[in-house]
């Protein structure tokens, strides 16, 4: 696919944007494979957020016995490439895979969320590309706030709380609340600057990993998904240490994320990264 500049410039300035026919039919076949793969072998750490609840969410993250099948696909359907053609990066890492499923027509939003409010990085090389499997009409689609990217690094949510969303992550950080962005928007539409797409088979949603993003919700219309997530790093991408005095309310340890090694501002190379380019 070639990028245009304003796809780059777009994807700078507001943070996310969509490639139209990314995936062909034999591509997306390819991308369902690692998926359904990832579906058959899932990590110890997999699970469901909000069990029990209307908002129940399958997922798993950054399986490493799985590396070698997503690696694989990274490199056949030539993703290194295009994510480097959109930052202008000499060199790209696989950060990792996610994997969600939301079926029964009544799974909630996901609650609004800085991706890197988990893991200790920041800066302008931070992309995911997130695709469905099906057909995904606006409403059911990952809403984004403009430019959020550039602004304030919020706390994370705790993913344990189906009645707050806003529930911290972290106990003790300079990292103001999350606002509760959905309370706000039912009093005043226009109080954030909200964007989305409505998304064909075949489309993915590119986006910096620190823009705030939730929603996507299923309901009776559209009764199920099946998402793909590929995460990135390129040369542009820093150490910011992750909070951890404290501790955190995420179910799972995430402590060792932060590398005692590194000064906050060094160039940020995960050990579980694969070089791409």
């Amino acid at each position: 696919m070639q990028i245009s500049e304003q796809q780059k410039q777009d994807l700078a300035i507001d943070g996310a944007i969509v490639l139209r026919g990314l995936f062909s039919p034999e591509r997306l076949e390819r991308l369902r494979e690692a998926f359904d793969y990832g579906i058959a072998h899932p990590s110890s750490l997999h699970g469901y957020a909000y069990k029990g609840t209307d908002q129940e969410t399958f997922n798993d993250y950054g399986n490493y016995n799985n590396r070698a099948v997503h690696l694989e696909t990274v490199k056949a359907l030539g993703l290194g490439e295009l994510v480097a053609s959109l930052w202008g990066s000499e060199h790209v890492w696989l950060v990792g895979e996610e994997i969600f499923v939301k079926k029964g027509g009544l799974g909630g939003r996901s609650p609004w969320h800085q991706d890197n409010s988990y893991s200790p990085v920041e800066g302008p090389h931070l992309l995911n590309i997130w695709t469905s499997f099906e057909k995904i009409p606006r409403k059911n689609a990952l809403e984004f706030v403009r430019g959020s990217h550039r602004g304030v690094q919020y706390n994370g949510t705790s993913y344990d709380d189906a009645n707050d969303h806003t529930k911290p992550l972290w106990h003790k950080t300079d990292w103001p609340r999350l606002p509760d962005i959905e309370a706000e928007r039912a009093k005043d539409p226009d109080s954030w600057d909200v964007f989305t797409f409505d998304l064909e088979i075949g489309d993915a949603l590119v986006f910096h990993s620190g823009i705030l993003h939730g929603g996507a919700p299923v309901t009776p219309d559209c009764p199920i998904r099946h998402t793909l997530v590929y995460r990135f790093h390129g040369d542009q991408t820093f150490y910011r240490p992750l909070p951890l005095e404290g501790g955190s309310s995420f179910e799972y340890d995430i402590s060792g994320m932060n590398d005692p090694s590194l000064r906050p501002g060094d160039p940020y190379r995960s050990k579980y990264s694969d070089q791409l380019l």
